[in-house]
């Protein structure tokens, strides 16, 4: 129905109108954690499974935290979820917040470590996991949140990619050839 008049209005009926829910998820940001974890100098990434959002790109492991959830227990959990293993966590490295098309999360970077009785890691939700070297990490196809936190964390994780280009510029600086 029109109004006439200086202004005219399109009187909407409330059944035809979206839910409160859809429009207040369209503009909700999801609470996301992850782990960064070190063995051997190599981190462990994941490569995301086909269907899912983001399908064939590699992350580090993690995911939402559910309603209720602190951060810390909400990785472990999606750990053991995902991974079929248990990890300590040794700190906070930093949180980011990213815009997906789709979605917007603010994601929680915790440096890890496995504990001793933890079985192997295992691709259990992902198409593969490996364990990469910070130069081979570079070259990864990463979840856009995923290399923006790697950009930033890069040199915080005691240091195994400042060794690496360290090692990898004097292999090229003794090699004569090499100039």
């Amino acid at each position: 129905m029109w109004i006439t008049g200086k202004q005219q209005a399109l009187i909407i009926p409330p059944r035809s109108l979206p839910a409160v829910e859809s429009i207040c998820y369209a503009y909700s940001v999801l609470e996301v954690v992850c782990a960064v974890l070190i063995r051997d100098n190599r981190v462990l990434v994941c490569q995301r499974a086909p269907g899912k959002h983001l399908e064939g790109c590699w992350e580090f492991p993690g995911g939402k935290v559910e309603k209720g959830e602190n951060l810390h227990s909400a990785l472990k959990r999606e750990i053991v979820e995902e991974l079929r293993c248990s990890i300590e966590i040794d700190e906070a490295l930093t949180a980011i917040e990213h815009h997906y098309p789709q979605l917007s999360i603010n994601l929680h970077a915790f440096s890890c470590h496995l504990t001793p009785d933890s079985p192997e890691p295992s691709a259990y939700e992902h198409s593969s996991m490996q364990w990469v070297s910070c130069k081979e990490l570079d070259e990864l196809d990463l979840a856009g949140a995923d290399l923006r936190l790697w950009h930033m964390i890069a040199s915080k994780i005691g240091g195994i990619c400042s060794e690496e280009s360290r090692s990898d510029d004097s292999a090229h600086s003794s090699d004569p050839l090499s100039s």
